[in-house]
């Protein structure tokens, strides 16, 4: 323990430089105080560091190199820089939610409940602040302290409690859950979890999140009159909102997350499944396939088009070891894979 104590120092303020030692090698960053002072020094100093941090008074055990560290630091500074000017507090709270629901995703690859196998160093970069946004990938668990760690820093009263963020504006609280708002976000939806203030469009035309209106409000105008029994109304309502909702923007995680909400709102009485597949490559490439019936279809990013997969197709493409499952998945009215 004196070994792990004298390689590890928690930092809460400048006063705490001058307890760095000639074996120190992991340094925990106060979040919840935040010194700038100690950010600066060790952004151009800390080279020779390991990083996590300390939020309110619990500190961290994953730790990312400097490298990522200043990545991570850059990409908030970015956030930062992008920002209206003018804004209240709740205006800058949904902001700071917004532009942190647009860079970030979820990896199902880093899911251990979907794979045999993960990456454990990528998944101990996931549980680090800097790391996450260094990969763009979150967990519950760490999205929620890096939306506490953007707030804490312009001042706004901001807590953890049971992986949700608990704002306090002008005695008014609420609660946050941006982990479940991602899908809706990287669409441009109305968000479902930013407490009572999820369709306020005077707030998210002023953060510059839509133009005029929510992609819920084109929809709805697209896909409310469709004649859901018919055998092509599947692929009638692919092809009629892979525009609307921006697929090539969406990750494969939330896509499915939309897709799903979809064809519930809209065609709840149709089987439709949707599964997780893989490109068998280097990376595990996540695509989504949606099914119904026999028919099969998969969004191509090359083509920006959904196609159209036979079942002969993806047995072939499975038994060749080209195309994987991941963990519990059942494609319908597929056998002998």
């Amino acid at each position: 323990m004196k070994k792990r104590d004298s390689l590890v120092l928690n930092v809460s303020s400048s006063n705490d430089l001058n307890k760095i030692k000639k074996g120190t090698k992991y340094i925990n960053i106060d979040i919840t105080n935040l010194d700038y002072d100690v950010l600066k020094y060790f952004l151009k100093y800390g080279e020779e560091y390991m990083y996590s941090d300390i939020c309110e008074g619990i500190p961290g055990y994953n730790y990312v190199t400097h490298s990522e560290f200043v990545k991570g630091e850059e990409i908030i500074d970015k956030i930062y820089m992008n920002m209206p000017s003018g804004l209240t507090e709740l205006e800058l709270c949904k902001y700071l939610y917004i532009s942190l629901g647009k860079y970030v995703s979820v990896d199902i690859n880093m899911d251990t409940s979907k794979n045999e196998v993960c990456n454990i160093s990528m998944l101990n970069n996931i549980d680090n602040i800097w790391g996450s946004l260094f990969l763009g990938k979150v967990n519950d668990n760490i999205i929620t302290k890096i939306y506490y760690y953007l707030c804490k820093r312009v001042g706004i009263d901001i807590k953890i409690l049971n992986k949700e963020n608990v704002i306090n504006i002008d005695n008014k609280i609420f609660n946050v859950v941006l982990y479940n708002d991602l899908p809706f976000i990287q669409t441009k939806m109305k968000t479902r979890y930013f407490g009572p203030y999820n369709d306020d469009v005077s707030i998210d035309k002023k953060i510059k999140y839509i133009k005029d209106k929510y992609t819920d409000y084109y929809l709805d105008k697209a896909l409310k009159n469709i004649d859901y029994t018919s055998d092509d109304a599947v692929w009638y309502i692919l092809d009629k909102t892979k525009k609307i909702i921006g697929v090539d923007n969406v990750r494969p995680n939330e896509l499915k997350v939309i897709y799903d909400y979809i064809f519930k709102t809209y065609s709840p009485n149709t089987s439709i499944k949707i599964n997780d597949l893989f490109l068998n490559k280097s990376d595990k490439l996540h695509f989504i396939m949606i099914s119904y019936n026999s028919n099969h279809y998969s969004y191509n990013y090359r083509k920006k088009a959904f196609i159209k997969v036979s079942n002969d197709d993806i047995l072939d493409n499975i038994n060749a070891n080209k195309i994987g499952l991941y963990l519990h998945e059942v494609i319908p009215n597929i056998d002998n894979y």
